[in-house]
C-alpha cells in the first residue's frame, strides 16, 4: 500500500484526537462493589415490594456523565415500579455501596406541559 506523508499526518492527527476523549482510568473507578453483592441489594429492594415486583434485566457499569462523571453500578427493572408517586425504573449503586433510584421523568413532564387554569 503506498501511502503519502499527509496521510500519515492525518492519521497521526485523528488517532491524538480519539485518545485524548478516552476515559481515563483512575482508583476512584475500580468497583470496591462487585456485580454479585449489587444484585443482592436489588434483589433485596425489589423483594419489599411483593409478588408484582418487577424484575432485574441488567446490570451494567455506567458513567453518569461523558465528561469528568462518577461510574457506577445501574440495575434496570423489567417494569416501572410505583414508589411514592414516582415511576422507579432502576437503581444506581456507587462504587462505595450508596444507593439511589433510577425515576421515569415522562409523567412529570406532562403534567409540566400542561396549561396554567386561569
Amino acid at each position: 500500500m503506498n501511502t503519502t506523508p499527509i496521510f500519515h499526518a492525518c492519521l497521526a492527527a485523528c488517532t491524538a484526537i480519539a485518545l485524548a476523549f478516552l476515559p481515563t482510568a483512575h482508583a476512584d473507578d475500580h468497583p470496591r462493589i462487585d456485580a454479585l453483592r449489587v444484585a443482592k441489594i436489588a434483589t433485596d429492594y425489589l423483594a419489599t415490594h411483593g409478588k408484582g415486583a418487577p424484575d432485574i434485566v441488567s446490570i451494567a457499569i455506567e458513567k453518569d456523565a461523558l465528561f469528568h462523571g462518577k461510574t457506577s453500578w445501574v440495575v434496570r427493572w423489567s417494569h416501572p415500579l410505583a414508589v411514592d408517586g414516582n415511576m422507579e425504573v432502576g437503581m444506581r449503586v456507587k462504587f462505595d455501596g450508596t444507593v439511589s433510584y433510577l425515576v421515569d421523568e415522562k409523567a412529570g413532564s406532562k403534567k409540566r406541559a400542561e396549561a396554567p387554569k386561569s
